[in-house]
């Protein structure tokens, strides 16, 4: 009868902490996936600087999992927003980043 108390005790114990672990490391592996996302939408959104204003075009592309696209609209005489989006699936459910910033003729 001990016996069966002690491990009621332990299951009610442990239960709640196998949860939180479980918990966690999904949380760890969502975390990665953003981090690489933006990662991904930096080094796209620097080879799209490095070719300057007039070289700066529009282009997309696929890193694993994770699917990009480079915009780049003229918002004035002699200066563009380059945006970039970076998408991808998370428990069925779309994800995405998206980061933008201007590049002048000068």
């Amino acid at each position: 009868m001990e016996l069966i108390v002690v491990m009621v005790i332990l299951t009610v114990a442990i239960l709640p902490l196998a949860l939180v672990q479980t918990r966690s490391n999904r949380s760890v592996f969502d975390s990665g996936q953003y981090t690489e996302a933006v990662q991904i939408a930096q080094l796209q959104m620097e080879a799209a600087k490095s070719q300057g204003f007039a070289g700066a075009a529009p282009d997309s592309g696929a890193v694993n999992v994770f699917q990009w696209r480079t915009q780049v609209n003229n918002i004035s005489f002699g200066l563009n927003r380059v945006e970039v989006t970076v998408q991808w699936q998370e428990k069925a459910r779309p994800r995405q980043v998206v980061i933008s910033d201007l590049l002048s003729y000068r």
